[in-house]
């Protein structure tokens, strides 16, 4: 059973998650202008958006009914309820896929994988973010219904597994996001899994904060400290950057 209601988790908004876009984002913009680009899974569509607004031809698949329906009522983003493990789209169909929190949650990543080499023309570009480290595991990762954290060494196996080049696959998050994970987002989660959001004042203010465009925007700005440690093996979050290979 879910343990919370679509779209109301925080890692679908805040200053973490608008960090984490902007590093994808930075990767798909080596893609020549007018790109077609896949985002999967789409959620409230807020990457897709960013991508669309930089000249790319953006199309969103999600599982669920529902993320589908909002992108389709919020944007002109052309989306697609579908399967990550089974994808309704030829061969070569796209220049770029993005997969922002997604394997995480899939139960076979492994075949995700393959299929986003598939739809990716030769040379195409993938960008995708998971969690890392299972010595990280919390109950968030439990309220975020995550099946798994990755190590750099795992993520770089399932890509390559697929038949893929990884030219790059880095921590990121140490120490700056790790800090805000610790004292805000797992307490708040915690308290998500026990209480409604409209029935908490707490819960409630702190989803309105995480929407306020100024604050998201200074707390943003702090997380870019965190690029000074990016040599270190360790953080939050891993983004890896991989090519489709012949």
């Amino acid at each position: 059973m879910p343990t919370h209601e679509w779209g109301t988790q925080p890692e679908m908004f805040g200053p973490l998650h608008a960090h984490r876009l902007g590093r994808i984002v930075r990767e798909v913009e080596r893609l020549p202008d007018g790109s077609r680009v896949l985002d999967g899974a789409v959620g409230l569509g807020t990457l897709a958006a960013q991508l669309q607004g930089r000249g790319f031809r953006v199309t969103g698949i999600d599982y669920s009914f529902e993320a589908a329906l909002h992108v389709k009522r919020t944007s002109s983003i052309p989306v697609v309820v579908g399967d990550m493990t089974r994808m309704p789209f030829r061969d070569g169909a796209f220049d770029g896929v993005t997969s922002g929190e997604t394997l995480e949650h899939l139960e076979h990543d492994g075949a995700a994988a393959g299929e986003i080499r598939r739809v990716l023309r030769e040379d195409g570009l993938c960008v995708t973010t998971v969690p890392a480290l299972m010595s990280l595991w919390s109950t968030s990762d439990v309220y975020y219904e995550h099946r798994r954290r990755y190590s750099r060494e795992q993520l770089r196996a399932l890509f390559q597994s697929a038949g893929m080049r990884v030219a790059k696959a880095s921590y990121w998050g140490f120490p700056l996001a790790l800090i805000y994970d610790y004292v805000l987002l797992r307490p708040m989660n915690r308290r998500r899994a026990k209480h409604r959001i409209d029935d908490d004042a707490m819960l409630g203010t702190v989803r309105r904060a995480g929407k306020s465009r100024m604050l998201v925007a200074f707390v943003r700005a702090l997380f870019t400290i965190d690029e000074l440690f990016s040599w270190v093996p360790f953080g939050p979050g891993l983004l890896l950057v991989a090519r489709r290979t012949s």
